[in-house]
């Protein structure tokens, strides 16, 4: 049984002309054309919109949410001077947030919401998420939200 098996697994591998280790993929060398970046910064509301004020630099970065590392770096991260427009944030405002935003009170109910509150005015975050350029303010589209502090001294 075991040799029938064997020789239908060489019999597909020769049809299709490849070996398994021709199946696994090379890293691309080329970088994303937007990357993954992570900031440290305040956030601030101007109007609808919501920004992370006096931030750090962007940084690229490998993953999309932070380690303990990385929040143990955060917290002692001098701010800086960039400003940039968080997008993406609706799960990260409170439940009163999430609902105002959109249409989503038509679509969620209050008890079922599913919004941390990390994104309040005056808090100091740590944010990780894709970096926009392309427009001004640069953006960045979040894949995660951590709050190092609930005041931005």
């Amino acid at each position: 049984m075991r040799t029938k098996l064997l020789a239908a697994m060489f019999a597909v591998i020769i049809a299709c002309g490849s070996a398994p280790a021709a199946a696994v993929q090379e890293p691309e060398e080329d970088p994303p054309t937007v990357p993954l970046v992570r900031a440290v910064g305040c956030v601030e509301q101007d109007g609808d919109g919501w920004f992370l004020i006096r931030a750090t630099e962007p940084e690229v970065t490998e993953y999309p949410f932070p380690s303990a590392a990385e929040l143990e770096d955060a917290g002692s991260a001098a701010l800086g001077s960039i400003r940039l427009q968080l997008v993406g944030v609706t799960d990260f405002l409170d439940v009163d947030g999430l609902l105002a935003s959109f249409d989503r009170a038509e679509h969620t109910a209050r008890e079922s919401a599913n919004a941390t509150g990390t994104i309040a005015e005056g808090r100091k975050l740590a944010v990780k998420g894709l970096y926009i350029t392309s427009v001004e303010p640069h953006r960045v589209n979040l894949t995660s939200a951590m709050a190092i502090a609930d005041t931005c001294n």
